[in-house]
C-alpha cells in the first residue's frame, strides 16, 4: 500500500498545476497569447482579403478562402515578433507595457500606480 501512495505522489509532482506562470508552447508564446494572435490574424486577414477580393473580382468568398492559410503565416510572424519583444524581459512585461500604453491613450484605466514624486502617509507629527 505504501508503494501505491509513493507512486501517486510521484505522478502528482509531474503535473503542471503547480506552475507559477503559463507554459511556453510556441515561439516563446503562451497558450493565451497564441489564441489572441490567431484571432487577430484570422479576423484581420478575413476582412482584409475578403474585401480586397470583393473589390477586385466581386467574390468575397475567394478572400475568405485565402484568409485561412494566411492566418497561419500571420500567426507565425506575430509569434516571432512577440518572441523578439519579450526576449530578455521579465515575466508579465508585455502585459504591463500594453496596459500602460492603453492608459496613456485614454482607452482603459490602468491598475498600476504611475504617479512619481513625494508620497505622504497622511499623518503629521506634532
Amino acid at each position: 500500500m505504501s508503494s501505491t501512495s509513493a507512486n501517486k505522489s510521484e505522478i502528482n509532482d509531474m503535473l503542471p498545476n503547480r506552475l507559477n506562470f503559463d507554459a511556453i508552447i510556441f515561439c516563446g508564446c503562451t497558450m493565451k497569447e497564441l489564441q489572441k494572435l490567431v484571432m487577430v490574424s484570422f479576423f484581420g486577414s478575413l476582412f482584409l482579403f475578403g474585401f480586397i477580393a470583393k473589390a477586385l473580382i466581386g467574390m468575397f468568398l475567394i478572400g475568405v478562402a485565402l484568409a485561412f492559410p494566411l492566418t497561419v503565416v500571420f500567426t507565425w510572424m506575430g509569434a516571432l515578433m512577440l518572441q523578439r519583444i519579450k526576449q530578455g524581459k521579465p515575466k508579465g512585461y508585455l502585459k504591463q507595457a500594453w496596459r500602460l500604453f492603453l492608459e496613456r491613450k485614454g482607452v482603459l484605466p490602468s491598475p498600476f500606480t504611475t504617479r512619481s514624486g513625494k508620497w505622504s502617509v497622511g499623518r503629521f507629527d506634532v
